[in-house]
């Protein structure tokens, strides 16, 4: 009689452990299934903190247009950094997981630079707010525009999904 008690134990904490089993690995492909699927935010909302010892604020995106087709363009946020200084720009998750780029425009057009990043190589910038000069004696090349670049997922008129190049884009001014 103990024999057949024990064997029933062991068969329902058998049962038991199986039915965990089975729930554990349902709700995993379930959150998986819905982790790699869950819906991007439209490009026009992401933003990019920029900020400088004169302050912080948000970038949003300066146009958004699908390729092949001219964008329309907004107003460019500005912000101020002296030329002994230096512009930070946080790169949101949603655009830093895939490739982007920096590009720096000085006073100067030998001074501008392009730098390309490949997803999750940075997930921010730091940009002087002057550089050395090119020429001897020659005046500092001062910020004037930073713009990032990246392709985006978003969803047209349609309600389709489509690629977007995104620029978001700020203008600095001296303090």
């Amino acid at each position: 009689m103990a024999s057949r008690k024990t064997k029933r134990k062991n068969f329902i904490q058998i049962a038991a452990l199986l039915v965990a089993v089975v729930i554990v690995v349902v709700i995993s492909v379930v959150f998986q299934n819905w982790w790699n699927n869950r819906p991007e935010p439209e490009p026009e909302t992401v933003s990019l903190t920029a900020s400088s010892p004169a302050g912080e604020i948000e970038v949003f995106p300066y146009s958004i247009c699908e390729p092949g087709v001219e964008c329309e363009e907004n107003d460019v946020p500005t912000l101020a950094v002296g030329a002994d200084e230096e512009l930070r720009l946080s790169i949101p998750e949603t655009v830093h997981d895939h490739d982007w780029y920096l590009l720096t425009i000085y006073d100067d057009p030998a001074a501008n630079d392009e730098i390309y990043h490949t997803s999750y190589e940075a997930t921010e910038a730091t940009i002087p707010g002057s550089v050395d000069p090119l020429a001897e004696g020659g005046e500092r090349p001062r910020l004037v525009v930073v713009e990032v670049t990246s392709v985006m997922i978003g969803t047209d008129d349609n309600g389709e999904e489509t690629p977007y190049t995104t620029t978001w884009s700020l203008a600095t001014v001296e303090q």
